[in-house]
């Protein structure tokens, strides 16, 4: 079994932002779990992950943070002490969930926990996966309703480079305050699914010519899903508008937000 990494939010924060550790008035911190840990050849999660977390508590922390390495944390019983999973994990050669984490995490949703799904986590647990090994879980295409399907000519992005990303709904409050913004960042397009989505953000793609969605959101079971495509790299996620993105978008998972 991989390590487990806990980093509580003390050492984390201190670390990363060297703020105070306690939330604005009336609120108390998120209890928040981030399942990382799988490197793809593009995507390098140990580089990411502190950009994650700096990101959901930039501004007044709003978040106490526990980063896992280990997918299977999500079979633990301590799952449920948490109010919100960000998921920056994709199973890339590596093999899938044990039915005990898939009952786990389902029930999790049930009861109105909150998900947060960063970028090339929508290609987790797809039977297009190389080495799939019987990773393929039916229900996370349920769960994450745009995935990234490996298939030779289906998902793609542009050319890593700049882009412009339009704010398409200012009437939430993950973009209510938020401006369009340039980025630097990879734009996927093709993701497959065809459940309901509310998208907030989109981008012009030059491959497609189109407006692809980029950041949107969903319910599952009870759950608020918040689910972001941008978010490639370090850079992309220091972006003001991505940060504000990934933070807001996780206060709305986290029924912090209308």
């Amino acid at each position: 079994m991989r390590r487990i990494v806990w980093m509580g939010v003390i050492a984390m924060m201190a670390a990363m932002a060297g703020t105070a550790q306690t939330g604005p008035p009336g609120h108390k911190l998120v209890r928040t779990l981030v399942i990382t840990g799988d490197d793809h050849p593009a995507h390098h999660w140990k580089e990411t992950t502190p950009a994650i977390v700096a990101a959901l508590n930039s501004g007044t922390p709003r978040f106490e943070i526990v980063v896992s390495e280990d997918p299977e944390v999500l079979a633990k019983k301590e799952l449920f002490s948490y109010r919100l999973i960000v998921l920056s994990y994709c199973n890339w050669n590596h093999p899938g969930l044990s039915d005990a984490a898939k009952k786990n995490f389902v029930e999790f949703l049930k009861k109105g926990g909150g998900l947060s799904i960063l970028h090339f986590s929508n290609g987790a647990f797809h039977f297009s996966l190389p080495n799939e090994g019987g990773s393929d879980w039916p229900e996370y295409r349920k769960i994450c309703r745009r995935v990234w399907d490996h298939t030779p000519g289906k998902s793609h992005h542009d050319r890593y480079g700049a882009f412009h990303v339009n704010i398409v709904d200012r009437n939430s409050s993950i973009t209510r305050d938020l401006e369009g913004f340039d980025t630097t960042d990879e734009l996927y397009f093709n993701q497959q699914g065809d459940l309901p989505v509310h998208v907030l953000a989109t981008a012009r793609s030059k491959d497609t010519g189109k407006d692809e969605p980029m950041v949107f959101t969903y319910s599952y079971e009870k759950a608020r899903v918040f689910q972001t495509l941008l978010g490639h790299d370090v850079a992309a996620i220091r972006t003001p508008g991505e940060t504000q993105l990934i933070r807001n978008g996780s206060l709305w998972a986290a029924k912090e937000g209308q």
